[in-house]
């Protein structure tokens, strides 16, 4: 039997899209055949809670180890030690965990892959040190990767320039099943959620300005803010709800279980995300699979799921008034089934079924040491 391990630098209980894509790919396999652990870090870098060293989720092994240095770059010299008693070692993001293990390839001798999941450009922030280090540090640290998986078309062009020979893209899968179970409970109208990380690229800070502008014609508007204050940023996120005098309008809601944050959701008519930055969009995904209308920023990986109009709603954020004004029109028509219907559609074909096989077959590949191209696992 192939194991897999899966190595990410945060894991559950932390709630956010890398996790939820780990999380699922780990019980899929598993559901195949195929066992997958998962080597994390210890603590959660949004609020310093450290985690046992070791449990089950959801019927899958978690193994936590220490690190040290920043949070944008920790620093876990233990996880070479991990690596052993597994067939492949399945690298989730660009990080340090990425070049350490790619390092010491020649000692470890285990094969690796990489999937991106938005590599670090998530913000322009330190976008002259990230460039650098991504053409330097990372190009050699992909040497030794057997495979890169881009899990967007972003990810495939952004890393395509430094390892054109091995990198074929497979779009994230979502648990479809899981969240289309509250497809048909219908929200309270006027009712927004988000579900992400409250980091700066996801500007939360807009979502609570439009709640601002449209509190005097809708005054039961409400928006539910779910996730981790992975940036610190929820004293700043306070302090706006206060300014704007919308505190009966939004909540925010930390660290909710798989559950609550279904009961959460489904309270909700609308799902809303002013993102300036998503590799992929998971969270969007699933609150459509949820039955959820989604309002999503224009950017390049939103525009690809949603068709203004016909499966969700895409709004310029970045012209306050323009949102305040395509938001108002679609909640003063009402929700538009045939939008909500399509918007599950959307979801289902990127259902977990299809997307666990094209990695299943990647793994047997490489470790039969063919050439991979997942043309061949389409």
């Amino acid at each position: 039997m192939m194991r897999i391990l899966h190595v990410i630098r945060q894991y559950k209980p932390v709630i956010g899209g890398m996790e939820n894509f780990v999380e699922n790919l780990a019980v899929h396999l598993k559901g195949k055949g195929i066992e997958s652990e998962v080597l994390t870090l210890n603590t959660d870098f949004s609020n310093g809670e450290r985690f046992q060293e070791s449990e089950i989720i959801n019927g899958i092994k978690v193994r936590r180890i220490p690190y040290f240095g920043s949070r944008r770059y920790p620093i876990a010299l233990s996880a070479i030690n991990y690596l052993s008693e597994f067939d492949l070692i399945h690298i989730h993001g660009v990080d340090f965990l990425l070049d350490y293990l790619a390092g010491l390839k020649p000692f470890h001798k285990k094969p690796m892959i990489l999937s991106t999941h938005g590599g670090f450009f998530h913000t322009k922030r330190f976008y002259l040190y990230k460039k650098l280090h991504f053409h330097t540090l990372t190009r050699l640290s992909l040497r030794n990767m057997r495979w890169i998986v881009a899990d967007s078309e972003p990810d495939y062009e952004t890393f395509k320039p430094i390892s054109p020979a091995r990198i074929e893209m497979i779009e994230n899968g979502i648990n479809y099943h899981h969240y289309h179970a509250i497809a048909e409970e219908k929200g309270e109208p006027n009712r927004f959620i988000f579900v992400g990380r409250f980091s700066q690229n996801k500007r939360i800070d807009k979502l609570l300005a439009l709640m601002a502008r449209l509190k005097s014609d809708f005054p039961d508007i409400h928006l539910s803010i779910v996730g981790r204050d992975y940036d610190n940023l929820k004293a700043e996120f306070m302090d706006q709800i206060e300014r704007y005098g919308i505190a009966e309008h939004v909540t925010i809601n930390e660290a909710l279980s798989e559950e609550d944050l279904l009961k959460e959701m489904s309270r909700a008519t609308y799902f809303i995300s002013a993102s300036e930055y998503e590799g992929f969009g998971l969270s969007s995904l699933e609150a459509m699979a949820a039955g959820r209308v989604a309002f999503l920023s224009q950017i390049p990986s939103f525009k690809k799921m949603v068709s203004d109009g016909r499966n969700g709603y895409l709004v310029d954020f970045e012209d306050m008034a323009s949102a305040e004004e395509k938001v108002k029109q679609v909640l003063s028509g009402g929700m538009q089934e045939n939008v909500r219907l399509a918007g599950i559609e959307t979801a289902r074909q990127n259902s977990w079924g299809t997307i666990v096989n094209k990695f299943i077959q990647m793994y047997e590949m490489l470790q039969s040491g063919d050439a991979v191209s997942v043309s061949k696992v389409r």
